[in-house]
């Protein structure tokens, strides 16, 4: 009795929202050929084709914003960099996803991201990045915090909510705290692999001898967690505070979808040299847990490793 009344409602609804499974299945053909290994690609492709199936969206068949966001939210949770965007005559009220535009000017509004600078008492560094934006817009703000920090004898690198943002202003900060030449690891698409190098240095050398903490939190993603991973597995900083979002898989261009809509599909991902993996899933694992005030645990690592008493 059961089946015989839920199936002629799924049929109903289904016939009523053609879009919904059109776009499903076109998102599910660019993840089947786009994403980082074809096996996987191949399984979570099935996924969707089978949400489209069983009209799991048909509650929000009248709303496409909402549609996108229940599919994306789906998506994560088979990998946290997925994005299916709705029509921009559709979009919930603030900036487009995908809009380098608005990226942008959120980057000249937020200082580049470099949101706090400022000598500790002892002579310690702290830097705070709220994001890694666009390189062009960063570079300045960068280069005049790391001169600012140019005498101190340690170094704090916030990137607590950092969601990542641009690879190679990562990179760069990254460069500037690593020795010239440094190979990262590689880049492994689904035709092969490409060496990840630092770049030509860009950013004031921080002095090799110092030491650095950088904190993390689970809402430190992506680019962020790159530095961190980067420079815990060379062992030139120790990592306080909690493990984060395991955001590894870079995202490619949004692939044009039926009827406005777009998908973004990781289509990439870094493997550490040292390692030989990366923090897909499982996260940055910090060295050690940042307690009630993750900030003054770091500073008191950093006078412990320069031989000074912590003072409470």
């Amino acid at each position: 009795m059961f089946s015989a009344l839920v199936h002629p409602f799924l049929a109903v609804a289904l016939a009523a929202c053609p879009q919904q499974t059109e776009v499903l299945n076109a998102a599910a053909d660019r993840i089947e050929a786009g994403y980082i290994t074809q096996a996987e690609g191949r399984t979570i492709a099935q996924r969707v084709r089978s949400w489209a199936a069983e009209g799991r969206y048909v509650e929000q068949c009248g709303d496409p914003a909402a549609f996108a966001e229940a599919a994306t939210r789906d998506l994560r949770a088979l990998d946290g960099h997925f994005r299916l965007v709705p029509p921009p005559s559709e979009q919930s009220s603030g900036p487009a996803p995908f809009s380098m535009q608005a990226w942008r000017d959120e980057a000249r509004a937020s200082a580049g991201g470099v949101r706090e600078v400022r000598v500790l008492e002892g002579n310690i560094g702290y830097l705070r990045l709220s994001a890694f934006y666009p390189w062009d817009l960063t570079e300045t703000r960068l280069t005049a915090a790391l001169t600012l920090l140019g005498d101190v004898e340690g170094l704090i690198i916030d990137l607590r909510r950092n969601g990542g943002g641009d690879g190679r202003t990562a990179d760069q900060l990254t460069a500037s705290l690593l020795p010239e030449g440094t190979v990262f690891g590689w880049i492994e698409r689904r035709d092969g692999r490409s060496p990840h190098a630092a770049p030509p240095r860009a950013l004031p050398a921080v002095k090799a001898e110092i030491p650095i903490v950088v904190l993390i939190d689970r809402r430190s993603g992506s680019a962020a967690e790159f530095t961190a991973y980067t420079l815990q597995a060379a062992g030139r900083a120790e990592v306080i505070g909690d493990r984060s979002g395991g955001a590894a898989h870079m995202l490619g261009p949004p692939q044009l979808l039926p009827h406005g809509y777009a998908v973004g599909v990781p289509d990439a991902r870094p493997v550490n040299t040292i390692t030989g993996k990366n923090w897909e899933g499982g996260g940055v694992r910090p060295d050690a847990p940042g307690g009630d005030d993750p900030l003054l645990t770091a500073r008191d690592r950093i006078l412990s490793k320069l031989g000074r008493a912590p003072k409470s």
